[in-house]
C-alpha cells in the first residue's frame, strides 16, 4: 500500500493536504466523510496505544515485585531448611525430658525447655511466613497473567484501529483520485507547487545518543512554533494537521529520530516532503522542503540532515510543516507536540 501512496502522492493526484488549496471536501464529500471517520479510528488507535503503555508498565511492576517476593520466598526456604536439619540431627526422641531428668540443674533444664518452646513458636511463625510469600507470588503470577491477556485485547484494538485507519484512508484516495479526474477533464487544475528538488544539503551530522539509547531530536533549531496541530485557517480545508515551525528557506532539517525513509515527493500541498518510518510504528512527515537529501530506503539516525526547509507547495511563506501519523498515508496525524514530549524532546 505504501508504494501505492507514494505513487499517487509523487503523480500529484494523490489525497489533498490540510495545506492544499482545493481540499479534499471541495473534491468529494464522500471523501471528506471518510477521512473524517478515519481521525476517529485514530483516536481509537491512541487510546489503545495508551493502555497498551500502561499497561506494559503496570506489568513491569508486577514483575520486579513477584521476582522480589520470589527471593525473599527462596530466603525463608533456605532457613526453614537449615532449621529443620538441625532439630533432625539433634532429636533424641525425649523433646525436652531427657535434658531435665538427667541435668544436675533442673531449674536450668526448666530454663532450657522454654527456650525450646519459643523455638517452636519461631519455627511456626518461619513457616507461617513461607505460607505467605508462597501465596503472594502465586497472587503475582496470576496478576500477570491477567494483565498479559489485557495486553493481549489491547493490542488486537490497536490492530484493528490501524487497519481501520488504512482502509478509510484508501478508500478516501481513491475518492479523491476520481474527483480529481473529472475536475482535469473539465480543465487543468491548479495544485501547490515543488518541483522535487534534490541534491546533497550537507550537515549529515548525526546527534549524540540520549540517556536512554533511543535520541530523539527536534526537527529544526531553532524550533520555533508557528501554526499547531488541530488551528484553522484559510489555507487548510479543515483543520491543520501538523505543527509548523517558522525557519528562513535553507534551514537544515532533520530526523526526529531514527528511521527509514519510505516517501519523497512533490506535487501536492505539501510541496517537497519526506516522510520516515520509526520502529516504534509511527511516521513522520516533513513538508515545504526547498531541496531533499535522502531517498526512499534510506536509513537515517536521530538527528541526521534530510532536507533543507523552504516554501513549497501551498504556503504563504518558508516554514517547515512536520506531521507524527499512525500510518504512511495523510489524515491519520497526531498532535506532534505531546508525542515528541513523550520521548523527551523540549520545545
Amino acid at each position: 500500500m505504501a508504494a501505492a501512496i507514494a505513487a499517487l502522492l509523487a503523480s500529484g493526484t494523490g489525497p489533498a493536504s490540510a495545506d492544499d488549496g482545493p481540499g479534499i471536501g471541495r473534491l468529494s464529500a464522500r471523501a471528506d466523510r471518510l477521512m473524517r471517520e478515519a481521525s476517529n479510528a485514530v483516536a481509537a488507535h491512541e487510546k489503545a496505544q495508551d493502555a497498551v503503555r500502561k499497561g506494559e508498565r503496570r506489568l513491569a511492576d508486577v514483575a520486579r515485585r513477584q521476582a522480589a517476593e520470589q527471593r525473599r520466598l527462596d530466603a525463608l526456604r533456605a532457613t526453614l531448611g537449615r532449621q529443620a536439619r538441625s532439630e533432625y540431627q539433634g532429636a533424641s526422641g525425649l523433646g525436652t525430658m531427657l535434658p531435665l531428668l538427667t541435668s544436675s540443674s533442673p531449674q536450668r533444664a526448666l530454663d532450657a525447655g522454654v527456650r525450646a518452646g519459643r523455638g517452636d513458636r519461631a519455627a511456626r511463625q518461619l513457616t507461617d511466613r513461607v505460607t505467605e510469600s508462597r501465596d503472594r507470588v502465586a497472587d503475582r503470577r496470576a496478576e500477570s497473567a491477567r494483565l498479559v491477556k489485557g495486553l493481549k485485547a489491547q493490542e488486537e484494538r490497536r490492530s484493528a484501529a490501524r487497519e481501520d485507519i488504512e482502509a478509510k484512508l484508501a478508500k478516501a484516495e481513491a475518492e479523491v483520485r476520481r474527483a480529481r479526474a473529472r475536475v482535469l477533464a473539465a480543465g487543468p487544475m491548479p495544485t501547490g507547487g515543488g518541483n522535487c528538488a534534490r541534491g546533497d544539503v550537507g550537515g549529515h551530522k548525526r546527534a549524540g545518543k540520549g540517556r536512554t539509547g533511543r535520541a530523539w531530536v527536534k526537527p529544526v533549531s531553532p524550533a520555533t512554533l508557528s501554526a499547531g496541530f488541530g488551528s484553522g485557517g484559510r489555507l487548510w480545508s479543515h483543520t491543520h494537521t501538523g505543527q509548523d515551525f517558522a525557519v528562513p528557506t535553507g534551514t537544515p532539517v532533520r530526523a526526529v529520530g531514527a528511521g527509514t525513509v519510505v516517501f519523497t515527493g512533490c506535487g501536492d500541498g505539501f510541496g517537497n516532503q519526506v516522510v520516515l518510518r520509526h520502529a516504534d510504528g509511527y511516521y513522520t512527515q516533513y513538508a515545504h522542503l526547498s531541496r531533499i537529501g535522502v531517498k526512499v530506503g534510506s536509513r537515517l539516525d536521530a538527528g541526521e540532515v534530510l532536507g533543507l526547509s523552504g516554501a513549497t507547495g501551498n504556503v504563504s511563506g518558508p516554514h517547515l510543516h512536520f506531521e507524527v501519523r499512525i500510518t504512511p498515508q495523510f489524515g491519520s496525524g497526531i498532535d506532534p507536540l505531546p508525542w515528541l514530549r513523550a520521548r523527551g524532546v523540549k520545545l
